[in-house]
């Protein structure tokens, strides 16, 4: 009997000699879950930052080459009805030196030979650029700026060449290039400040995005982009209110309504967080991470 007393007494200090262990790994255990889901939700958010972002890109991209169709359509049409009707009488001759030189038949051959080179050089690039052949793309665009040094697209195309390589130093050279021409270019100054964005210099991304806002207060890509620089810099309730300016322009946008309603939710507005959730709802009813939301909000009040 005394044995089997002796044996209890030993598992019961054994076991309260473990409870402060218990207690302590319970707790940690329910640290490292909050951690968890703290990091999670982060994660979350700068994704659909990330997507929302990309989006845009793509539709920004869409828009301007139908901008250019456009463009190229009124430019063809105009020079049709301006075009100078030819003259059936001989034309008379001129005493200008520089018209001279420009119509002797030397001149015609270099300028006809030049056009044909410029042909097979672009059609040679565009060939490289389909089948991804990046550096003999590289080499036909720098051949072409080469006669055409001042071409504002070739620089813009062999810039976003660069991006797309990680080449962000020639890059950033030949963008700096174009706005100093073009100091209104939007699209050129949001490249810009990707570019210092990758550099950490969220300062000067400030500086650049605000411009571009400026020049295009209508574009939810530039807002977007300030949107991600506040939240990189911890100004989490300044990134709610520029997303709350996105939302305004694009009112049936669920992704952006859904970003709202996650940094509502980060910054511990439960209230207008399940609002956004609501309104994510309303324009997808089968949005099942917005009825999580709501759910796991529902629970926890």
């Amino acid at each position: 009997m005394l044995k089997y007393g002796t044996t209890i007494w030993l598992i019961l200090t054994i076991l309260l000699s473990l409870f402060p262990i218990w207690l302590l790994l319970y707790f940690l255990g329910k640290q490292l879950i909050s951690l968890y889901k703290f990091l999670k939700q982060k994660v979350d958010n700068v994704r659909a930052l990330e997507r929302i972002k990309n989006d845009l890109l793509q539709q920004t991209a869409k828009e301007t080459r139908e901008e250019n169709n456009i463009i190229v359509s009124e430019a063809n049409i105009i020079a049709n009805v301006f075009e100078t009707p030819k003259s059936e009488e001989p034309e008379k001759k001129t005493e200008s030196v520089f018209v001279a030189v420009e119509e002797t038949p030397e001149n015609k051959m270099i300028q006809e030979k030049q056009k044909k080179l410029l042909e097979k050089i672009s059609y040679e690039a565009n060939i490289f650029k389909k089948e991804w052949k990046l550096e003999d793309y590289e080499k036909k665009l720098i051949e072409w700026l080469a006669i055409d040094p001042e071409n504002l697209e070739l620089n813009k195309e062999l810039a976003n060449l660069y991006f797309t390589i990680w080449n962000h130093k020639k890059a950033l050279s030949l963008l700096k290039k174009i706005i100093e021409v073009d100091p209104e270019d939007h699209n050129v100054i949001w490249q810009i400040w990707e570019i210092y964005l990758m550099m950490w210099d969220y300062e000067t991304s400030e500086l650049l995005i605000e411009k571009a806002i400026n020049l295009k207060p209508n574009n939810p890509k530039y807002y977007i982009s300030m949107v991600e620089i506040m939240y990189n810099t911890e100004r989490k309730k300044d990134a709610v209110a520029v997303m709350e300016k996105i939302v305004k322009l694009r009112p049936t946008n669920s992704n952006y309504i859904m970003t709202l309603a996650e940094l509502y939710e980060e910054i511990g507005d439960e209230d207008n967080s399940k609002k956004y959730y609501f309104k994510v709802l309303e324009q997808e009813p089968t949005n099942e991470k917005a009825k999580r939301k709501i759910q796991d909000n529902s629970l926890n009040n």
